[in-house]
């Protein structure tokens, strides 16, 4: 499931309700937890309400209490894990390193994290379905605001131009299909690649 590949939007997730109980977060995160789990190991279909409250040991309508369906509650994970990856990757590009490093850990963010996240589970077509049905509207924020950030640092670097945005991610999702998904792997592979595109663009540039 690789999200810098979804442009169309087809569906926008409603947000969640929130209990009102003082222990509210906590219990959404231990719900959301749950579902992570399920949905990864036994696919969206498979898992019900019953079992993600089972799962997380708290009862059926306390879950109901914090997300309407199961589509809300896969809305709710998505958009979890497009907030915590957007944050991590807004932290490295602000890192005081050399640019083909920020590219480097903006990438493997962006592309290799979420793949290594589903990489396991044998229901990444299902996965995909449901995230193209449920949450297409949350993704399709997500990479444009991501691709916004990479665009800027690379226009910080000088090396912006038409294209070179998705020559970057292209690489990085290339690089997925070359060998192991396995985080030093990966990150080796694209480090390669990088510092090459960063080379032959800085060099074109100094022309």
């Amino acid at each position: 499931m690789i999200l810098a590949s979804r442009k169309s939007s087809s569906a926008r997730a409603n947000p969640s309700r929130k209990p009102t109980e003082p222990d509210t977060e906590e219990k959404r995160v231990r719900i959301l937890d749950a579902a992570q789990r399920l949905f990864l190991q036994y696919g969206v279909k498979r898992t019900s309400i019953d079992d993600v409250a089972s799962e997380t040991g708290i009862a059926k309508g306390t879950v109901y209490l914090y997300f309407e369906s199961k589509n809300d509650l896969f809305a709710a994970l998505a958009q979890r894990i497009c907030a915590e990856n957007f944050v991590a990757a807004r932290d490295v590009i602000a890192a005081e390193k050399p640019l083909n490093e920020r590219v480097v850990d903006f990438l493997d963010c962006y592309i290799g994290k979420v793949n290594r996240l589903v990489a396991h589970s044998p229901h990444l077509s299902e996965l995909a379905a449901s995230k193209d049905a449920i949450a297409a509207g949350i993704y399709d924020d997500y990479n444009r605001r991501m691709r916004s950030m990479l665009t800027g640092l690379l226009n910080e670097a000088g090396i912006a131009r038409p294209g070179v945005t998705d020559m970057f991610l292209a690489a990085a999702i290339g690089s997925l299909k070359t060998g192991s998904l396995a985080e030093k792997s990966y990150r080796a592979r694209l480090v390669a690649i990088i510092d090459t595109l960063i080379v032959g663009l800085t060099q074109s540039e100094a022309r």
